[in-house]
């Protein structure tokens, strides 16, 4: 048979509730025993310092007790301050309570005095801690304030004491009232007493005139040391502290700090004189790629003004400033432009954009674009429109001087003094055959005798023309019986021009032409 729904439902909900009532009747029991059972160890005390536990947290102790807790500085836990404030004199306490649950009771002896003593009690989860001593008329939480004080006072002397700083302490009249060795140790090296003489207090006051501090706010200020004739002079950073009792004084010597700061302001200016000398126009763009250093070049080549680059702009404007004083080559649009400063600003941190830039004014620069340290660009602008325009003159001169060779009836050639051939004529290539200075590797003179060896009668002559480079004049005679007048002479330069002039009835037979 079934029951409805209903029913169900009822019954379902009558046993979570009965199952919710022993659960907390049974929480409710374990409570009630670890409460009496702290209340059973906090009782046994009988007073002194005691300290009841619950796992890491304090659930109960003795005024003695809570005052000795609150000098623990360090710890998350109650546990962990507790341990941090006996750790003095019971280092290993965490260690010894470990096995506190199986065996229930444990003493401790303190490290350095065995006198006193730790007694743990493990009940029902409950820890008590108790410390007694065996001199009944010192309390042994006293004892262990006592014992923490006296050793951070030793390790704040030792601190002082061993500090490589100057630190002292002046009264609020000025007066020093105390100093560390380091500054006693300067103060005697500064004014030396006789090796026979007591030392005297106070010591020398190094420092003079520091700027008391009106409030809790330190004054930092920096001093040379220049007083002792015999010592080099040393700067230093002093740090004025108020206090209660007066003034403490921090001074740490900044002396190699100063000179570098010295040395670097004297290279930026000696690099800031040389900038400005240069001829050459000079842009560095920080690593955000704003205009950190320029020279006076850069204005008068780019002809930007002052106001806009002390600005520090940003590279993408100043390239826009630049197109817009028709001072970069013009884009075809917009977009092509904006892609073209992305792509010279990418060229130029891979140590790869080198462009030259053909202005519509006739000018014409060399744009050269550097990465340096930290993330910067450099770019370097020259006008080599000079240059340019050299160049091109000479190039017309060279060609100019080619078509005149090339216009003559007679073969032509040169060689440098190393026997290396530098130009030869239309004319010269076609008696020859030869490529003459326009193949693709390098021509000699030795590479030019084998072929005219070869395409003429025995001659005396070609051995002449390969060891003595004597001017000379002799007739030759081709494997085909036409006959030449080859004439040898040796120009200023030094350079060795050969010609090859057609004989008599050979000079109506026509030549092949090459080249």
């Amino acid at each position: 048979m079934t029951l409805p729904d209903t029913v169900q439902a009822f019954l379902a909900t009558g046993i979570g509730v009965v199952a919710a009532a022993l659960l907390f009747l049974w929480w409710a029991r374990v409570n009630s025993t670890r409460a009496v059972a702290a209340r059973r160890l906090l009782l046994d005390s009988q007073g002194g310092t005691a300290l009841i536990f619950d796992d890491d947290a304090l659930v109960d102790a003795t005024p003695e007790g809570r005052t000795l807790l609150r000098q623990a500085r360090n710890g998350k836990t109650d546990w962990d301050r507790l341990v941090s404030a006996l750790a003095p004199r019971f280092p290993d306490l965490r260690a010894q309570c470990a096995d506190l649950a199986d065996r229930g009771r444990k003493t401790i002896a303190a490290a350095d005095a065995p006198d006193m003593l730790i007694e743990a009690t493990y009940l029902d989860g409950i820890v008590r801690l108790e410390m007694t001593s065996k001199e009944i008329s010192i309390d042994p939480a006293e004892r262990l304030i006592v014992a923490a004080m006296e050793q951070e006072l030793s390790l704040l002397r030792s601190i002082g004491d061993n500090a490589p700083q100057l630190v002292w302490q002046c009264s609020p009249s000025g007066d020093l009232t105390w100093a560390n060795r380091a500054y006693l140790d300067l103060a005697d090296r500064a004014c030396p007493t006789a090796d026979d003489a007591p030392l005297r207090w106070p010591p020398h006051d190094l420092f003079e005139d520091l700027a008391p501090p009106e409030d809790c706010a330190p004054v930092i200020e920096q001093k040379w040391l220049t007083a002792a004739s015999h010592l080099a002079p040393r700067c230093y950073e002093i740090t004025s502290v108020r206090r209660d009792l007066g003034t403490i004084h921090y001074g740490v010597d900044i002396t190699e700090v100063m000179e570098a700061r010295e040395d670097q302001q004297k290279f930026v200016q000696t690099l800031t004189k040389t900038f400005a000398q240069l001829s050459v126009g000079l842009a560095i763009f920080d690593r955000d790629r704003r205009l950190k250093l320029f020279n006076p070049a850069l204005m008068d080549m780019l002809g930007l003004p002052t106001d806009f680059l002390i600005s520090r702009p940003h590279i993408g404007p100043f390239l826009d400033r630049l197109r817009e004083a028709r001072m970069i080559p013009e884009p075809r649009d917009f977009a092509a432009w904006r892609t073209e400063v992305e792509a010279v600003e990418a060229a130029a941190a891979d140590d790869r954009y080198q462009e030259a830039w053909d202005l519509p004014n006739g000018q014409t620069y060399r744009v050269t674009g550097r990465p340096h340290p930290d993330g910067a660009l450099a770019f370097l602008f020259e006008d080599i429109s000079e240059e340019l325009s050299l160049t091109r003159r000479f190039r017309t001169q060279i060609e100019m001087g080619q078509e005149i060779l090339d216009s003559m009836a007679e073969a032509a050639v040169a060689f440098s003094a190393t026997g290396e051939m530098v130009m030869s004529n239309r004319a010269y290539r076609g008696l020859w055959g030869s490529e003459g200075h326009l193949g693709l590797g390098p021509c000699t003179l030795s590479d030019e005798l084998a072929i005219w060896r070869n395409k003429t009668m025995p001659s005396p002559l070609w051995h002449q023309l390969g060891t003595a480079p004597a001017p000379c004049e002799e007739a030759i005679t081709m494997q085909d019986g036409r006959r030449f007048a080859l004439q040898c002479s040796t120009l200023t330069t030094g350079h060795r021009l050969i010609r090859f002039s057609a004989m008599e009835a050979d000079a109506q037979r026509p030549v092949a032409q090459t080249g």
